[in-house]
């Protein structure tokens, strides 16, 4: 038989809690209702402020703002029992309305901490994405919650603005809760504890609002359990070990991001909101709402262009690093030999004077690999490459072709000049090197050719390579210049 193990905190305060809505469902008397209610809620505020002390999240703010938030609904719902108790029915508005209304507000507040502790950065494709999700869930709040309130006729213009106020709290709620699901961090068991509160009380808030607009809301109904369910997961949450993970700052990434495919379903259904506003109340023999539909198409329109040009940028900007890393040499920065290709071809085509070509190797650098180590060696070709790119002109292309062998193209350059560029190199390479705080010499064996407009790109750089080889093998660390061979008249 397996050894009793203890339950976790997190794991004890749910049982407890499913325990207690137990209770509430069991016993459904209105001072039973009540104190369970008010119970769960302040154990809920206790809970919070327990976890935090014992995980210890990197921003603790918001956690302590949600834990005053679930203190400020319980007290709103001990409110609520009394009003009721003493006047022997519901008292709208009154001081519980207050209550709960400063309660959304302050849960709205916290979600945008953990959103700025888990990202401080910018990241507008999550503030999109949740700008879309809540403008379609604010056009069908308009239709289903909002509307019958403006309509209204029998309430007083208090009453009207409170009534109201309850779907807009829960609108703000949404936005915010969007926001933190769309962006980025950490997703451990306390994120989706902490979110499943947030979604089980706006199920029952938009529950409890379409009961009150049809057949009317009495206690006891099964709307209750999301708010029950808001209570126990928010202080589950936070007595979770992994709610410190929930508040970590996430790593950065690039400015736009492609979304997830359930993301898209997402904005699509959302983006879908206007039309499907439109059909509702058509079918339903309302006045249509040309202004709100109007005004929440324009929105959705323009939400979707914002991200659709983030996107279209993000893709851009990848295929330039592809790009870029298909041309340039990994360990210098300079063009590799495939980009060193297509300009010394591109230039002999589209040039109309001489272009001269310098094909550098450099000598003496094998004993540097073969006695100090490949990262030495590594060390001395990104000096090289330096050295080379500060001795030339704007405009003029290097490239490395392979082991220690560069190449420089030299565009509208004749030969003297090419020479006297050249001659700098050599010069600049006859320095010393720093080979990982070993002082070490290289040269160089270069040859110079100069080619005119439409020569054949292949022959001029075997042209070059051959006069790379005759500098070598003349002594090496010096310059020698090939001129194309004429046929006598």
């Amino acid at each position: 038989m397996g050894r009793w193990r203890r339950p976790a905190a997190w794991q004890a305060y749910l049982a407890l809690c499913a325990l207690a809505s137990g209770v509430y469902y069991a016993f459904p008397y209105e001072i039973v209702q009540s104190v369970v209610v008010a119970v769960l809620g302040m154990s809920a505020a206790g809970a919070i402020v327990a976890g935090v002390k014992i995980n210890k999240p990197a921003v603790r703010w918001p956690w302590y703002l949600l834990a005053a938030a679930r203190a400020c609904f319980a007290l709103a719902e001990v409110v609520y029992w009394l009003q009721h108790f003493s006047t022997g029915g519901d008292v709208f508005p009154g001081y519980a309305d207050w209550l709960y209304l400063a309660f959304a507000v302050m849960l709205a507040v916290a979600v945008v901490g953990l959103v700025r502790a888990r990202r401080p950065g910018k990241d507008l494709p999550g503030l999109i994405d949740a700008l879309v999700l809540s403008t379609g869930a604010a056009m069908l709040a308009w239709v289903f919650l909002l509307v019958p309130y403006v309509r209204a006729e029998d309430l007083s213009a208090l009453g009207r603005a409170v009534s109201l106020a309850y779907p807009v709290s829960d609108l703000l709620v949404l936005a915010v809760l969007s926001r933190l699901v769309t962006g980025r961090g950490d997703r451990p068991p306390a994120y989706w504890l902490f979110v499943g509160s947030v979604i089980a009380l706006l199920i029952a808030d938009v529950g409890y609002a379409l009961l009150e607009l049809s057949i009317g809301y009495t206690a006891g109904n099964i709307v209750d359990l999301g708010w029950l369910a808001m209570q126990a997961l928010g202080g589950t949450a936070a007595l979770h070990p992994s709610v410190a993970a929930l508040s970590r700052r996430s790593a950065p990434v690039a400015a736009q991001a492609t979304a997830p495919r359930r993301r898209v379903i997402m904005l699509a259904a959302a983006s879908l909101t206007a039309p499907a506003v439109l059909a509702i109340e058509w079918l339903r023999g309302m006045p249509i709402d040309v202004p709100v539909i109007v005004a929440g198409s324009t929105i959705l329109f323009l939400l979707v262009i914002a991200r659709m040009d983030g996107l279209v940028r993000q893709l851009a900007g990848a295929l330039h690093a592809v790009e870029r890393q298909a041309s340039t040499d990994q360990l210098t920065g300079l063009a590799n030999r495939r980009r060193f290709y297509d300009r010394w071809s591109t230039t002999l085509t589209t040039s109309t004077g001489p272009t001269a070509l310098l094909y550098l190797d450099l000598d003496g650098f094998k004993p540097v690999n073969d006695t100090y180590g490949h990262e030495a060696g590594d060390a001395v070709l990104v000096e090289v490459a330096a050295r080379i790119n500060a001795a030339i002109r704007v405009g003029d292309v290097v490239a490395r072709l392979g082991g220690d062998e560069f190449a420089v193209i030299l565009p509208d350059t004749d030969d003297e000049l090419a020479g006297t560029v050249a001659e700098r190199i050599l010069k600049s390479l006859s320095e010393p090197f720093d080979a990982l705080s070993h002082e070490v010499c290289v040269g160089a064996s270069i040859g110079v050719i100069t080619a005119t407009p439409d020569a054949n790109p292949e022959a001029e750089l075997r042209r070059a390579d051959q006069a790379m080889y005759t500098a070598k093998n003349s002594g090496r660390n010096r310059v020698h210049h090939s001129f194309p061979v004429t046929s006598a008249v």
